[in-house]
């Protein structure tokens, strides 16, 4: 079996797991974009890159929850408010042919808004999240364009993390 059906089969495993013990099942979080957002990529990034950020904010964040109680939480919102590549991404190859896939690097990262909800559509908190690399020293070493936005993603998990924890945490409201 490869090293990836292995770790499939071990997430699956910890999954059942966590709800066997009772623990709430991971939240598989939604991932929109912002008009402006959607403007940027279909203008300068390509449209093949929507679905490569919503796929690695979903992953990076769902992997942050998995392990998280959160506190009533039935949905997690994302929208990508703004996300800039640490490398050209192909389309800005295309566009400019001076620019070299992995020499050329960019100040990337990424900012969102996120909504918790709850099963009755309650809003249970409603945050802002943004990263961008400081200066060239601070950049994701990744060979990707999205070195940093997945980096902005990675914190962006956590912080939700440390929400979901308050929230299970807190006293019910009173209706």
């Amino acid at each position: 079996m490869t090293r990836a059906r292995w770790t499939l089969v071990a997430a699956g495993l910890l999954s059942l797991a966590g709800v066997v013990c009772g623990q709430s099942p991971s939240l598989t979080p939604s991932v929109l974009l912002s008009p402006a957002m959607q403007a940027q990529i279909d203008s300068t990034y390509g449209p093949a890159e929507a679905a490569v950020l919503q796929q690695m904010i979903r992953e990076r964040v769902g992997m942050a929850l998995s392990g998280a109680r959160c506190g009533g939480t039935a949905q997690v919102e994302i929208t990508l408010l703004d996300a800039r590549p640490t490398h050209p991404t192909d389309r800005q190859l295309m566009d400019n042919p001076a620019l070299d896939r992995l020499r050329t690097r960019f100040l990337g990262g990424a900012a969102f808004s996120v909504r918790l909800v709850d099963a009755a559509g309650r809003e249970l908190k409603s945050l802002r999240y943004d990263w961008y690399a400081p200066d060239i020293r601070h950049v994701s070493r990744a060979a990707g364009p999205w070195g940093d936005a997945r980096l902005a993603s990675e914190g962006l998990g956590s912080q939700l993390a440390r929400e979901c924890r308050a929230l299970a945490q807190a006293p019910p409201a009173a209706n």
